[in-house]
């Protein structure tokens, strides 16, 4: 109640002779300036982050459902990217390898090195089942046999979903593999 008076408050003025009597208009005008920045500042520090946490709590369903969509998604990208693995190892390409911060040079010999494509599947599946798990958690939202919500349980849900999905679209975008995902090998 208070932060949506304040402004109406500050652009009145009036205020200003009571708090600073001695003071002349155009120096209000001024200190109304340095105002309207402070609390312009503080209220990007403070609204910001207690929005999202309130968001949590309060959009878990929308924050579920997204997350929901992004799995599928990803799972679309996913089943695509396996298909054309398939099609390249039956084609007899090789595939090509991760860059890693031990071998920042792509050494094809090397064996310890894991390719980046099926490190990218591995991944897909270890977080679709992470999501899946926590869709499941889903279905416990509230207590005493559903006459009480459970916030703690809301805000968590909320809380994971929202990240998961950030993660989600984060591996979406590192599914382009710009050299191709195989080679030629020799023969």
């Amino acid at each position: 109640m208070v932060i949506c008076c304040l402004p109406s408050i500050i652009a009145d003025f009036s205020f200003f002779p009571i708090v600073f009597p001695n003071q002349n208009p155009s120096n209000r005008d001024e200190m109304a300036e340095i105002v309207f920045a402070v609390a312009g500042k503080v209220s990007e520090y403070l609204v910001s982050p207690i929005g999202r946490q309130l968001s949590y709590l309060f959009c878990y369903r929308s924050h579920a459902e997204k997350l929901r969509n992004q799995v599928q998604k990803l799972r679309t990208a996913r089943n695509d990217q396996q298909i054309t693995v398939d099609e390249a190892t039956r084609k007899g390409d090789a595939i090509r390898p991760a860059v890693t911060p031990q071998n920042p040079r792509l050494n094809w010999n090397f064996s310890g090195l894991t390719p980046a494509v099926r490190e990218w599947l591995n991944r897909v599946d270890l977080l679709t089942g992470e999501a899946d798990a926590l869709m499941t958690d889903d279905q416990n939202m509230s207590c005493l046999n559903g006459w009480c919500p459970n916030l703690i349980s809301r805000y968590q849900l909320g809380r994971e979903a929202y990240k998961k999905a950030q993660v989600i679209v984060g591996i979406q975008t590192a599914r382009n593999f710009l050299d191709g995902i195989s080679f030629r090998t020799p023969l």
